[in-house]
């Protein structure tokens, strides 16, 4: 059987698909090892971020698609 990294069942963890008992483990192997719990810590910060930038376009790429669909708009009706 092979065996899984912390670091990859950290993520797991994060998002819901570790199985309980080891999610239970974990979860208190985390209370007890201020290591570990700066990674689950880092690990959460970056994932919630990289949630947000997959959902926040920047103004300027808002913009740009606008104007393409604006100026292209004419060739909707040939």
């Amino acid at each position: 059987m092979k065996q899984v990294s912390t670091s990859d069942q950290l993520l797991l963890l994060s998002y819901g698909e570790l199985p309980s008992q080891d999610a239970l483990k974990l979860q208190e192997q985390i209370i007890c090892d201020d290591d570990l719990a700066y990674q689950w810590d880092t690990l959460c910060h970056t994932v919630s971020e990289m949630d947000r930038l997959l959902f926040s376009p920047s103004d300027t790429s808002v913009r740009i698609v606008q104007e393409h669909s604006y100026k292209t708009e004419h060739l909707q009706e040939i």
